[in-house]
């Protein structure tokens, strides 16, 4: 049997041009059928997934309870076992159901009826409306939106129908007038959007059929490594839409975690809700998933304000005085601060209770002797570095799982905005392992 100490060895031997993906193939993983915020990049999980697989007994599972475009389960599902993947975004959710489904010929003969009947559409009506509707998308865009929008729901098979929703929201992110600079709802110059004559239908064909190739491409992959039978993937794959500061929606229980959580709270880091706000406005919800009960198409900000440290907590006093005793990092960077800068503070230490929270819950799924793989960023605030993997690596210590080893990486691949205070300051990950 493999020991501790030729795990750790395996995985300090990982080399900084694949810790960096210097090599990887942003084709590969169906990676492009949604530019979805900070995703994480495959390869760089892979040689840590294999070797904590390796280590542990037969019929590995692995659970991500921030999945966000699924980069983990994708990977996991590449060795064999049984994944678990929960996300508050909607979005997300529907990624992941396409990424993860195993789809047969007939996701090609839909399109091919799809791509027959698309330029035949005549009507301008706008099926969808929302407040400032015409703010975001011009008028000829919402007519071949909306064109879009009832063939898709012609399509009869659910899973073709996710498909093609997955595709429109790609489409809608880069035909709207949004700034696509940051992940922030920001409007163009009135300049700049009359300059730009896009069609919606023109680019959800040229998707597709690049979409469906890279779908095709991971189904490949795991019919070379003899995990597809009778078109289907011979382990579990779940995904589920949750908050997981609430509680995680499985009855299973799994031996391995990898995860990435968000940095901070979305407001002040990645707008995830933000940048799914308007795509969500044209899926209907029922394609989705019958559980979500948050009503998030109505204010902008629903998805960020559910996400961790995204609402205020009342009980500030009483939450300082927890968090500060099983952090002495963060009471240290909380005291840096004067009065006047302490709400700024404040927040960081809601977003890292609602995280130790969600850490609880987290816990509570996983089996004795597990391996987690958190990947973690440091950010500032007030020119003050918030060290989330110092306080990460104290939080878990806490509840008795402690620091395997931890590994470095540049995050300069990773799809980040380009314009907050967030990604000018980092540029390096932290890949914190830790044994429970």
């Amino acid at each position: 049997m493999i020991t501790n100490r030729q795990i750790k060895n395996q995985l300090n031997s990982i080399s900084s041009a694949v810790l960096n993906a210097d090599n990887f193939d942003r084709n590969d993983y169906a990676r492009k059928i949604l530019n979805y915020p900070a995703m994480m990049v495959p390869s760089v999980q892979e040689p840590i997934i294999k070797t904590l697989i390796d280590a542990l007994p037969g019929n590995s599972s692995m659970i991500d309870p921030f999945m966000g475009a699924s980069s983990t389960l994708i990977t996991s599902m590449r060795y064999g076992i049984n994944s678990f993947g929960q996300d508050i975004n909607p979005l997300s959710l529907l990624i992941s159901q396409v990424k993860t489904h195993i789809y047969s010929n007939s996701l090609n003969e839909s399109f091919l009826l799809f791509e027959k009947r698309i330029n035949k559409t005549r009507s301008r009506k706008v099926d969808v409306n929302f407040k400032n509707i015409d703010k975001w998308f011009k008028r000829e865009v919402q007519i071949e939106l909306s064109q879009l929008r009832r063939l898709i729901f012609e399509e009869e098979d659910l899973y073709i129908r996710k498909f093609y929703w997955v595709t429109l929201a790609e489409v809608i992110r880069l035909t709207n007038n949004d700034r696509t600079s940051t992940f922030k709802m920001h409007i163009r110059t009135q300049e700049e959007i009359d300059k730009r004559n896009l069609s919606p239908k023109e680019y959800f064909l040229r998707i597709c059929k690049r979409s469906i190739k890279d779908i095709f491409e991971v189904k490949q992959k795991l019919i070379e490594n003899n995990l597809i039978e009778d078109n289907n993937y011979i382990y579990d794959v779940e995904v589920a839409w949750g908050d997981s500061k609430k509680q995680i929606n499985t009855d299973k229980k799994y031996n391995l975690l990898v995860t990435s959580p968000p940095y901070g709270d979305n407001h002040t880091t990645v707008t995830y809700g933000q940048f799914s706000y308007l795509p969500l406005q044209w899926i209907p919800v029922e394609d989705i998933d019958s559980n979500i009960t948050m009503n998030y198409l109505d204010v902008i900000q629903e998805i960020d304000s559910r996400s961790l440290g995204g609402k205020k907590h009342d009980k500030y006093i009483e939450i300082e005085e927890k968090m500060f005793a099983k952090s002495k990092t963060l009471k240290k960077f909380f005291n840096n601060f004067n009065s006047d800068e302490r709400m700024k503070a404040r927040k960081v230490v809601s977003f890292i209770y609602d995280l130790d929270v969600t850490i609880d819950n987290v816990l509570d799924k996983m089996l004795p002797d597990s391996f987690f793989a958190w990947t973690v960023g440091n950010r500032n605030v007030n020119n003050k570095e918030v060290k989330n993997d110092l306080i990460l690596t104290e939080l878990l210590q806490d509840k008795n799982i402690k620091l395997f080893t931890d590994l470095e990486r540049d995050i300069l691949s990773k799809r980040m905005p380009d314009k907050n205070n967030f990604s000018k300051t980092m540029s390096k990950e932290k890949i914190l392992i830790f044994k429970g």
